[in-house]
């Protein structure tokens, strides 16, 4: 699988379909009490429960 992901990534290269670097350093919009809050939440099992009790009333959005 490694050696076709790598195939794949050299000959988008070769054909110019990724973009070259260097890119900016990537700089998060959400401010560091927020990320914490949403850190804890994940880490607590929130978001596990949210999607549970949403896949439950309404399981076409399982997929979503």
């Amino acid at each position: 699988m490694a050696a076709v992901v790598d195939g794949a990534r050299q000959r988008a290269k070769d054909t110019g379909e990724l973009p070259r670097g260097p890119f900016p350093p990537f700089e998060s919009k959400i401010p560091p009490e927020a990320a914490d809050a949403l850190a804890g939440w994940l880490r607590g099992g929130g978001y596990d429960e949210a999607v549970a009790v949403i896949g439950a009333e309404d399981p076409d959005l399982v997929t979503e």
